[in-house]
C-alpha cells in the first residue's frame, strides 16, 4: 500500500504501518522462531502511536506517565523567605546571583560539596524557578573565585542587612584549612587546644533581629583588638558591644580597647584580682545593690572595681549550689586533682558567680547580664556554622575561593537564622528545629506527568508543620 509522505517518514526499522479505517498507527514489530513452521515469524511487540499530518502522537499511557519528580515545599520556602536576598544578589552580583543563591539554599539544605551542588540543583525545583544556573564544580569553583576576590562588592551587599535597634554583638569563631597554598591560613590557638592550620572569622551579631549582619576572614594567628576595630569600621555600624571571652581579658587589651574607644563586656576569670567577693563572704544580701529575674531565675548583683574599670559581679544561687555539689562530689572522686575541703571553702564565695568589666555606662546591670547571656545566641550561631553546615574545614585552594566560600555559607546562615525566627514567632521551638522544618517541607514533592505538574502526597508531619506555620504553599 502507498503511504503519504508525512505518514512514511515516521516509519523506522522495526516499525511497521497499520492503516485502519482511514487512520494511521504505528507499531514496535518484530520476529521470534516458530517451531511449528520451523522459521521467523513476525510478531507486534506494541502500539507506538497514531501518525497525523502534524507528527506522532503518543498512546495515552505514555502522554500521562511521570517523567520528573522535584523536591518542592523546602525550596518554596526558602525562595519565599529569601526575596529581599535574592533582589541584593541580582543588584550586586548580577551575572551569578543564581548560581549563588543555589549554592547557599544546597549548603543549608544538603551540606553540599562543590562537587554535590549540580545533582542537588537538579533535584529540586530551584532548577525549575532558575532553569539555566551553571553549577558544575568547575564553575562554582570559578565563581567563588571571583566573588571573593571583590570584597568591596561584599561589604556592600552586606551592609544592606545591618538592621535592628538593639545593640550589635561581635564575636570570633575559627574554620580550619587543609590547603597548603593559602596565605591566610596559619596555625592558632582555640579552645580545643587544636593547632591544625586555621582561619578566624569574626562576626556582628544583630540581638533584637537574631542574624548575623557582617562577617570577616582574618588570619589564624590574629586574635586581637585591632582586628575587632577594623571589622566594625568596614561594617560601618556604629553602636556595637563587643563580647569577650575569659581568655580575652588583658591589661592590654582592655588599654586597647579604651584607646580606641570601642564598648566591651569581658568576663573575668574568677580569680582575677579585680573582684572583691567580700559581701559574698559575709553571707548577708543586704549590702548588694539588688536582684533581677532572668529565665525563671533571680539573680543578685552587686558592683566593685575601680570607677574607672568597674566590676559587676552575679549571683546565680541556683548555680551556686550546682557547683557546691559538683566540687564536694569530686572530692570523693577525684582527690588526685587537688579538689580537697580545703580548697573548696578557698573558692565557695566565687561559686555561682558571674563577672563582668565593661565600660557601659548608661546600661543596667541586668541590661549588661541579659548581652553577655545573649552571647549563648551567637555561639549557637557558631554552633550552626560548624555543624549544620558542616563549615568548619575547607578545602579551598586560595584566600580567594575561601573568601567566596565563607560568603556562600554566610548566606546558609542568613537563611537558617529566618527559620529560626519563624520558630520563635510562632513559638514552635520545642517541637521543631530548623533542620526538622527543612526536612519535612522537602517531603513535599511535585512530580511532572506530560507537560503540568501534579503534587505528590504530603506526609502527616509535613501537614502538621504546614498548617503550625501558617504556610500556603502553591
Amino acid at each position: 500500500m502507498v503511504y503519504p509522505n508525512w505518514v512514511v517518514k515516521n516509519k523506522k526499522k522495526g516499525t511497521a504501518i497499520h492503516n485502519i479505517r482511514g487512520h494511521f498507527y504505528l507499531y514496535e514489530i518484530g520476529s521470534r522462531w516458530d517451531k511449528t513452521l520451523k522459521r521467523a515469524r513476525k510478531i507486534t511487540k506494541g502500539y507506538l502511536g497514531k501518525i497525523t499530518p502534524t507528527g506522532l502522537q503518543e498512546p495515552g499511557y505514555k502522554i500521562n506517565r511521570p517523567t520528573t519528580c522535584k523536591e518542592y515545599g523546602a525550596s518554596w520556602f526558602l525562595l519565599e523567605e529569601n526575596k529581599d536576598v535574592i533582589e541584593r544578589l541580582k543588584t550586586y552580583f548580577p551575572s551569578r546571583w543564581k548560581e549563588i543563591f543555589v549554592s547557599s539554599v544546597c549548603r543549608l539544605m544538603y551540606q553540599s560539596p562543590l562537587k554535590h551542588i549540580e545533582f542537588h540543583y537538579q533535584e529540586s525545583w530551584l532548577s525549575e524557578v532558575m532553569p539555566d544556573a551553571s553549577l558544575s564544580k568547575n564553575i562554582v569553583g570559578k565563581i567563588l573565585e571571583e566573588i571573593g576576590r571583590d570584597r568591596e562588592t561584599i561589604v556592600e551587599f552586606l551592609k544592606g542587612f545591618i538592621c535592628g535597634n538593639e545593640n550589635i554583638l561581635i564575636d570570633l569563631t575559627h574554620v580550619f584549612s587543609f590547603s597548603q597554598d593559602m596565605m591566610l591560613t596559619e596555625k592558632g590557638y582555640n579552645n580545643q587546644w587544636d593547632f591544625t592550620p586555621q582561619v578566624n572569622l569574626l562576626f556582628i551579631f544583630s540581638l533584637d533581629q537574631k542574624l548575623p549582619l557582617f562577617y570577616r576572614v582574618l588570619p589564624g594567628n590574629i586574635r586581637d583588638v585591632s582586628s575587632l576595630k577594623a571589622t566594625i569600621e568596614e561594617s560601618g555600624i556604629e553602636d556595637v558591644i563587643i563580647i569577650g571571652d575569659k581568655g580575652f581579658h588583658s591589661e592590654e587589651n582592655i588599654k586597647l580597647l579604651e584607646r580606641g574607644r570601642l564598648k566591651y563586656i569581658i568576663p573575668l576569670k574568677r580569680n582575677n584580682q579585680l573582684i572583691d567577693y567580700t559581701l559574698i563572704k559575709k553571707g548577708t544580701k543586704k549590702a548588694f545593690k539588688g536582684y533581677f529575674r532572668f529565665q525563671k531565675k533571680f539573680i543578685w548583683y552587686y558592683r566593685c572595681g575601680s570607677k574607672n574599670f568597674p566590676v559587676w559581679v552575679f549571683l546565680d544561687e541556683n548555680l551556686r549550689v550546682e557547683e557546691e555539689q559538683d566540687y564536694l562530689g569530686r572530692i570523693e572522686t577525684h582527690p588526685e586533682e587537688e579538689y580537697t575541703i580545703n580548697n573548696f571553702h578557698k573558692k565557695s564565695s566565687s561559686f555561682g558567680t558571674i563577672s563582668l568589666l565593661t565600660n557601659l555606662k548608661a546600661v543596667s546591670a541586668q541590661k549588661i547580664f541579659e548581652y553577655f547571656k545573649s552571647r549563648a545566641e551567637i555561639e549557637q550561631m557558631f554552633d550552626t556554622f560548624k555543624n549544620t553546615l558542616n563549615a568548619d574545614r575547607s578545602y579551598m585552594r586560595s584566600d580567594y575561593s575561601l573568601e567566596g566560600w565563607m560568603f556562600i555559607n554566610y548566606l546558609s546562615l542568613v537563611y537558617y537564622h529566618k527559620v529560626y525566627r519563624q520558630l520563635v514567632k510562632k513559638e514552635l521551638l520545642s517541637d521543631y528545629s530548623v533542620s526538622d522544618v527543612l526536612l519535612y517541607l522537602s517531603k513535599y514533592r511535585k512530580v511532572k506527568v506530560s507537560t503540568h505538574w501534579l503534587t505528590l502526597e504530603v506526609p502527616k508531619q509535613t501537614r502538621n508543620l504546614i498548617e503550625n506555620l501558617s504556610l500556603h504553599i502553591t
